[in-house]
């Protein structure tokens, strides 16, 4: 199944993770897809696994799109309305 994703597409799944010819199931988490391999150390601490493990089987919930990779930031300029001083209400 994890050759349906695209590279850096995000889900929201259940995987099926290899380490040393030992399957683990992970339920209920959002992945990115890297690659092959599973890097996340919050989910393989919990398993007691210290190095990246191989993607088994995915069972996709559902799909959550991509990373927004745009760097450029949004213009904001200021109003130039008046305030009064008492009610601040502008004028």
């Amino acid at each position: 199944m994890i050759e349906k994703l695209e590279l850096g597409e995000i889900v929201f799944c259940d995987l099926t993770i290899n380490h040393k010819g030992k399957k683990h199931k992970i339920k209920n988490i959002v992945y990115k897809n890297d690659g092959k391999k599973f890097y996340n150390k919050k989910h393989l601490k919990n398993l007691k696994i210290k190095e990246p493990s191989t993607i088994e089987d995915i069972n996709i919930i559902s799909r959550l799109g991509f990373e927004n990779k745009s760097k450029e930031y949004t213009e904001v300029k200021g109003s130039n309305e008046k305030r009064n001083k008492i009610t601040g209400a502008y004028e």
